[in-house]
């Protein structure tokens, strides 16, 4: 029986990997092996306005509709997607990428600091605490989800070869964007916490369930290192851009 019960709905963890609605079911998108995934806008349309970027395919949700771009970087062809706001609705622009033929995907966004650091600071989530929903319906229950070593590697590759410094972390990943109080995010940071942010257990646990290669980084916008003050900073937003080049670098070579 695939289907494991339990009293709270969010662990019942059914292992089938067939669903009444499946991704792709509607559209027959033939992507590049490699995407990346960006939680931004303005820089993707700057991106592919500046290098004339072919629209491959489109994802039609309810709030907008999400351009998928193909473009040339380093001599390899990719895919470039908005990933949208939370573990949720960015696991499924995943999943329709791979539905469509993509197999290895580097995304990149901005996250809150919990420790003390500059703003646009780089992170390699080796590991994401899993404080959301939609994980739970990819793996089953477990308190963090590993990402993939390989990816891990390569997003450090490229960002020694550029020479920006960076630290590995564990992120706490939450649903909860206003239920970050002052005492969960101390407990976050006693258990090894350095970021949080919204999707990277959502995406990890997708990937590993459709046996895909996915890596993220990460660059903190604003800080929560002080529980009292809470430091919005700039939002990262000095940092998208090149966060994006770096990305596409690493996807290229993963």
């Amino acid at each position: 029986m695939s289907l494991i019960k339990n009293d709270v709905p969010i662990l019942e963890y059914d292992t089938n990997s067939m669903a009444v609605i499946m991704p792709g079911h509607s559209t027959n998108f033939h992507f590049p092996e490699r995407a990346v995934m960006l939680f931004m806008e303005k820089e993707i349309n700057d991106y592919a306005m500046t290098n004339e970027c072919e629209i491959i395919g489109q994802f039609i949700s309810i709030t907008k509709v999400f351009p998928v771009y193909k473009t040339v970087h380093n001599g390899v062809e990719l895919a470039i997607c908005q990933a949208p706001l939370g573990g949720a609705a960015s696991t499924q622009i995943m999943e329709q990428l791979i539905a469509g033929g993509v197999k290895k995907v580097i995304a990149t966004g901005c996250c809150g600091a919990l420790v003390a650091d500059n703003e646009g600071d780089f992170y390699i989530p080796t590991s994401a605490l899993r404080q959301e929903g939609t994980s739970y319906h990819y793996l089953p229950p477990s308190r963090e989800v590993k990402l993939n070593q390989s990816a891990i590697n390569v997003i450090e590759k490229i960002l020694i070869n550029h020479k920006y410094n960076y630290q590995k972390c564990k992120t706490w990943t939450t649903d909860g964007f206003y239920r970050e109080t002052k005492e969960m995010v101390e407990y976050r940071k006693e258990e090894g916490c350095s970021v949080v942010e919204m999707e990277c257990a959502s995406l990890a646990a997708c990937a590993e369930f459709r046996n895909i290669v996915f890596g993220q980084l990460l660059f903190t916008a604003d800080s929560l290192a002080n529980i009292e003050s809470h430091d919005t900073r700039n939002w990262g937003n000095n940092t998208f851009a090149l966060a994006m080049d770096l990305a596409m670098d690493a996807v290229t070579e993963v």
